[in-house]
């Protein structure tokens, strides 16, 4: 498949291709319409039987929704191409992963089986059978949360193919399961797919491996795996025994669902931090099933055995079994590369480039010299004024003292000001003013670049010049947990601009509430300068409240309350409750961004802190 960086496929402009298969290609896009990163599955429509299958398949998956299924954007033709649209995670594969790390730890592994068995329970509880589980189907967030993708696609390839191949496999042979051989596969084919993944985790190989595919297929079908704990005898017995369930070679012989599976390896875990701790009654029991069963049903045992579970591990002081997330460990060298390098461009600059800057810096030196010279009788006058100045230090605390008097005034008439203008009241739970800048002048602690940042009369103004780009500036004055936050802005052009919170100018995290000019709100969870890596947790929701267009002032009001929020634009609530516990404190700031050639520019003013 020729290169398709550079086309558009609908609203998605295809920027780089980050990844090749087979089948497709899959390209970092841009969605124009939403102004966000997202991933474009490419496929070639050369089978119409194919393409019309996984069409229908598409949209099927297009219904389950769950914490570690990869949810679909969009479905489009534009013909000769078929296209899958999803969120872009930039943390690669985990098979990529596991090329650089060769294997995993107990705890790692346990992470990664539970976020898959959860996304395969889910799956196969909605009438889904995913027949392709393997590394390269799972993608990692740099935190460490995981994904799996590519749902229906085998069986849209597989319905295809019968039509002319009777009994043909699909599925990747390393990771398939006997019986899929035969063409028979089921809820359990997955689960022996994840046996095999997590076998690969903690031994760093897949069990079985041979010259030819065919060779492959045989070894699952007559082949037992050689025990995981001879190629890593860091392996308790009690998570071996599981491992070799899973990869049974009769479907009834395994754990019949992905959960049961989960929560066994879940168990023998807890059973070895016990025995690391000499409680061997306490292991002994927990392997009994009286005590903590793993057979039958999910239905059955998994509340009670989950309870059991986190009472023990309360009760002893280790490690919580409760899901985790690691990290993933990189080097410089990403599988992916930042979308924040791939957007830099080689700038050429032209004779006429050349010569508009130098028009320009003759310009400013110009006027600089100008100013200089109009600046020299004030210099006298302060001179004259400092050679009559018989007692400094009484003028300089008579200034203190007044400046401390207008600046209580000021605090209290802005107070009354601003509950009014923003309709603050007893029912939102706002206190005294914490905080308030009308920003129509220079203030302490905020940036204020003359380019990025910077004050006039008309207020605060946050730009950025570039496409693709987001800005933010902030004061480095007072941190807030508990507040409510509130703020008037205007954009004059470009695409969005908001409010941000909790801001950590060191990691550069932070949560933002942005709108745009079609009456559309955002909340962003913000990690790094790279917006591509920014986890979006509301998406661009219409709001009547929002006064649409350039140059219309909308006020936004922010309540946090622990790891609560709510959020009113003109007064009008339009997030009632939202929960995330990731950042629990940091500065306030204000952002501008999006995807026009010319950037983006707003005016900010009225900025308020209530105590909540």
């Amino acid at each position: 498949m020729k290169g398709l960086e550079g086309s558009k496929l609908g609203r998605y402009e295809l920027r780089f291709r980050v990844a090749q298969g087979g089948m497709s290609e899959v390209y970092l896009g841009y969605d124009r319409r939403v102004k966000r990163y997202v991933a474009v599955k490419v496929l070639y429509g050369s089978d119409e039987p194919f393409v019309h299958r996984f069409e229908r398949e598409a949209r099927a998956v297009g219904t389950l929704s769950h914490d570690h299924i990869l949810p679909l954007y969009d479905f489009g033709e534009q013909r000769p191409w078929y296209y899958l649209v999803m969120p872009f995670v930039e943390g690669g594969t985990l098979r990529d992963y596991l090329h650089k790390r060769e294997r995993l730890t107990l705890q790692e592994a346990g992470s990664f089986l539970e976020q898959m068995a959860s996304a395969l329970q889910h799956a196969h509880d909605h009438g889904v059978v995913h027949r392709d589980v393997k590394p390269s189907n799972i993608l990692l967030r740099l935190d460490g949360h995981a994904y799996l993708v590519d749902f229906g696609l085998a069986k849209a390839k597989l319905e295809a193919e019968f039509q002319t191949h009777s009994g043909a496999m699909v599925g990747t042979p390393e990771y398939m399961a006997p019986e899929q051989s035969d063409g028979c596969n089921d809820s359990r084919s997955d689960i022996y797919s994840l046996g095999i993944i997590l076998y690969q985790m903690l031994t760093g190989h897949v069990p079985f491996m041979a010259d030819s595919p065919v060779g492959v297929t045989l070894k699952h079908i007559q082949t037992l795996p050689t025990p995981p704990s001879q190629l890593n005898p860091d392996i308790p017995s009690a998570i071996e025994e599981i491992m070799l369930k899973a990869l049974a070679k009769v479907p009834e012989e395994r754990f019949q669902e992905a959960q049961a599976f989960a929560l066994a390896y879940k168990c023998a875990l807890l059973k070895k931090h016990t025995c690391d701790l000499g409680e061997e009654s306490l292991a002994c029991a927990l392997s009994s099933e009286n005590n903590l069963s793993i057979q039958g049903t999910m239905s059955q045992h998994t509340d009670s055995t989950l309870a059991a579970i986190e009472q023990i591990t309360t009760q002893l002081n280790i490690p919580s079994t409760k899901l985790q997330l690691f990290p993933l460990e990189r080097d410089k060298s990403s599988f992916i590369p930042y979308t924040a390098e791939m957007f830099k461009k080689k700038r050429r600059f032209s004779p006429i480039h050349t010569v508009f800057i130098s028009l320009i810096l003759v310009l400013c030196v110009t006027l600089s010299l100008v100013l200089i010279w109009q600046m020299r009788p004030i210099h006298k006058i302060i001179r004259h004024h400092q050679q009559h100045m018989t007692h400094p230090g009484s003028l300089l605390l008579a200034t203190q003292t007044a400046v401390a008097h207008l600046h209580l005034e000021a605090t209290l008439a802005a107070q009354a000001r601003i509950q009014a203008s923003t309709g603050i009241t007893a029912a939102i739970g706002a206190g005294n003013i914490l905080y308030y800048n009308a920003m129509d002048k220079k203030s302490i602690g905020w940036i204020n670049d003359g380019n990025q940042c910077y004050f006039t009369p008309q207020g605060y103004h946050v730009h950025t010049g570039l496409a693709h780009a987001v800005a933010w500036c902030y004061s480095n004055q007072q941190r807030f947990t508990n507040a409510a936050l509130s703020v008037q802005v205007r954009m004059l052009y470009g695409d969005f601009c908001g409010m941000v919170f909790r801001l950590n100018p060191y990691t550069k995290t932070f949560y933002v509430l942005e709108l745009n000019s079609y009456g559309e709100y955002r909340l962003q969870r913000a990690l790094g300068n790279d917006p591509a890596r920014w986890l979006t947790l509301i998406d661009w929701s219409t709001a009547d409240a929002i006064q649409k267009g350039y140059g219309q002032v909308n006020t936004l009001l922010i309540v946090t309350t622990n790891n609560h929020f709510r959020m009113y634009i003109n007064q009008q609530l339009v997030v009632s409750t939202f929960s995330d516990s990731t950042y629990a404190a940091g500065l306030i700031g204000l952002l501008v961004g999006g995807d026009s050639m010319y950037g983006t520019e707003a005016v900010f003013n009225q900025l308020a802190v209530f105590q909540k």
